[in-house]
């Protein structure tokens, strides 16, 4: 593809007294990688290197307290101290030398900081019990100077510009919120009184930093909650912060009650472009640069974007998480060789654990200072990537299957400069992914395996398709080492689970046809569920309205899909207490209103007693009864077994199991595995 049809997403734009290279952002997302007393770390720094040398034209680091008594997380950035401004100073240094300008998101975490203390315009919060202590005005005046000396130590850093925290429910949303902000005095009530406390914070900042000095706001434009702010009061809002003087609107979504519509999974179809309509509004009413977020993957459809005036940036976060080096792929004019985010919310997963920011398609993410070797193959620039490292210790690598382990060993195999052959028995690459892309909205699984197909080959690899890796075949190419990536299956060990009407998931997904009228699904975990939404023949598209009040459940809502016919009837059968409990928090209500809304029976806390040619006799743990089932197809979905426990015995080269042929697991384990078993060749 040719380098100028991005003409637009890859122009140059203006911010303030700032220009920007390009019009994609980096914007800020918590990583968990800064010390414990909020210093910049080694980790932090290569984490955000890796993406300004990837191309981005703006990073707007992760949000920093403004207050030493304001954290979200224990490993919470702080920028309110003078000792904070060397690391970093550091940082942004680093970042200039790829040309990317910086930015920080400054934050006060008001009632939703997870660590208290907490203090809040009115005493709302999720928190119910502990909402934390409500304002005085001259507390609200103290918080006020807290930011602009934060401001000033970010200047002091270097950066180029700061962001003000006014969404996700934090206390300047809080404030600006008519959902949260119920006082009676200047600082709430009317749509004037609820943005002084932000408008104030702006003319101090300006005042302290300079006019030349950019002062950005981030806001949510839909807070989906009942009550909250929706496009009207945001276009309003977004003309009174232009009037004020800030130098660029960026947008984003939500507060705490709907924190799933900041960043949508993937069974949301409602999720691509969610704010392009809201950007587009702004614009018309503002002359400076707005931003727009969520569910934007594809560089074309960013480009059309800018390219129609709905927005001047996109703020690209889990893109860049998933390939880092996206926006020099777009560049080059080569879309094709960006890896695609899943949409998948493992990212999201790892910080609500507390552990620090991962990705399931990019084992590198938030480990980047781990990985020296395979970052300097690919560091943003095209010309860097067209071969793969010289290794001195060059050797012969066999990798048998080609699964999400299988390539992805492969591949950093080849990054390291050795021989492969890559042996797969089926006639494509894909293993269960095969599979994992057939359901609804799973498309960008897809897409992995496309690029892997395109990165084995860029890296000549020898890929064997319809080849088993036999014993003989492996022996006669004499290698140094085997990765045995042969994936598991399913443990047939109910009674009557060898008859013909029983298939897997893989199998009943990869031939839809073979699948009869009554299905029974044993197993509602993840693979179970998606396989009954396929199956249930896809009657709705549900859409999020958002929660229902402050702290209320989220409210969901099904929507006829045209031409949609009911071919099954879908019953799923689980021993746990709860279907899909192997799913995110944020995958999980979507997921099974959906199947709900399709019209399928879900069976937790029952037991497959016996399979016959017809039905399926089940056993319910809680209530002690049994119930036949009628089943033409019996579809397995759980209990997993790896294969090839007994292969390659007493070989003269090492073998080494990776993926599921280790333990049954997902994407994300099957890629992290076989590249931390690779790297260390």
């Amino acid at each position: 593809m040719k380098q100028n049809a991005f003409k637009n997403l890859m122009s140059p734009v203006q911010i303030g007294s700032v220009q920007v290279k390009n019009r994609i952002v980096f914007p800020p997302m918590n990583t968990n990688l800064s010390s414990e007393d909020g210093c910049v770390t080694p980790q932090m720094e290569e984490y955000y290197v890796r993406r300004a040398k990837g191309g981005a034209g703006l990073i707007i680091l992760e949000a920093a307290g403004v207050a030493a008594d304001t954290r979200n997380h224990p490993r919470q950035p702080m920028i309110c101290d003078r000792k904070y401004t060397a690391s970093w100073a550091r940082l942004v240094e680093k970042l200039h030398r790829y040309h990317a300008k910086v930015s920080v998101e400054l934050v006060h975490y008001g009632s939703e900081a997870s660590i208290p203390p907490r203090v809040s315009p009115s005493g709302l919060s999720k928190y119910k019990d502990h909402p934390g202590r409500i304002l005085c005005v001259e507390e609200i005046h103290r918080i006020q100077e807290q930011f602009v000396a934060a401001a000033m130590y970010a200047k002091q850093a270097g950066m180029d510009a700061i962001t003000l925290h006014g969404c996700h429910g934090y206390l300047i949303a809080e404030f600006l919120s008519p959902v949260f902000n119920k006082r009676t005095d200047e600082y709430g009530g009317s749509f004037e009184n609820r943005n002084r406390f932000l408008l104030e914070i702006i003319e101090k900042c300006r005042k302290a930093l300079g006019p030349r000095f950019p002062v950005m706001v981030r806001f949510s434009a839909n807070e989906f909650v009942e009550g909250g702010r929706e496009l009207e009061e945001a276009v309003a809002l977004a003309k009174v912060l232009a009037d004020s003087g800030v130098a660029a609107i960026d947008i984003s979504a939500s507060q705490p009650s709907a924190y799933l519509m900041t960043t949508p999974p993937y069974c949301l179809p409602q999720a691509k472009g969610l704010l392009v309509p809201y950007s587009e509004a702004i614009k018309q009413v503002v002359d400076i640069p707005v931003f727009t977020a969520i569910g934007i993957r594809e560089p074309e459809y960013a480009e059309q974007i800018i390219a129609e005036g709905k927005a001047d940036l996109i703020a690209l976060g889990r893109p860049q998480l998933a390939d880092p080096d996206y926006a020099a792929k777009v560049q080059a004019g080569r879309p094709e060789a960006i890896r695609h985010c899943l949409s998948c919310e493992y990212c999201l997963d790892t910080l609500d654990d507390d552990r620090q920011i991962c990705c399931a398609v990019n084992p590198e993410t938030g480990r980047e200072a781990e990985f020296p070797d395979l970052d300097t193959v690919c560091c943003g620039h095209m010309a860097d990537c067209a071969a793969p490292a010289v290794n001195t210790r060059r050797k012969r690598v066999v990798v048998a299957g080609g699964g999400p382990a299988g390539m992805e060993a492969a591949r950093v195999a080849a990054l390291k400069g050795h021989e492969v052959v890559l042996f797969e028995k089926r006639r494509q690459l894909g293993g269960t992914i095969n599979a994992a892309k057939v359901p609804p909205h799973k498309e960008m699984i897809g897409k992995l395996v496309d690029w892997y197909r395109r990165e084995l080959a860029r890296l000549s690899v020898e890929v064997r398709l319809g080849a088993e890796a036999t014993e003989e075949a492996v022996d006669a190419l004499k290698p140094d080492v085997l990765f045995l990536a042969c994936g598991s299956h399913y443990i047939r060990r109910i009674k009557g689970s060898s008859l013909s009407n029983v298939i897997s998931a893989y199998d009943a997904l990869t031939a839809p046809d073979s699948v009869g009228e009554n299905v029974v699904i044993v197993g509602g975990g993840a693979s179970g569920a998606e396989a009954a939404e396929y199956f249930s023949g896809q009657l709705v598209d549900v859409v999020c309205l958002g929660a229902e009040k402050l702290g209320g459940r989220l409210k969901f809502e099904a929507r006829e899909r045209a031409g949609a016919v009911q071919r099954h009837k879908i019953t799923v059968v689980e021993m746990l207490d709860g279907i899909c409990s192997d799913m995110d928090a944020f995958c999980r209500e979507p997921v099974l209103y959906t199947l709900e809304k399709n019209g399928v029976r879900l069976c937790p806390s029952c037991r497959v007693e016996e399979i016959t040619e017809g039905e399926v006799r089940i056993f319910n743990l809680k209530d002690k009864k049994e119930e036949v089932l009628k089943a033409d197809t019996v579809i397995l979905a759980g209990g997993l077994k790896p294969n090839g426990q007994e292969a390659f015995p007493d070989k003269p080269y090492p073998v080494v199991r990776i993926g599921d042929a280790v333990q049954a697991g997902k994407i994300k384990d099957a890629v992290y595995t076989a590249h931390m078993q690779v790297i260390c060749l």
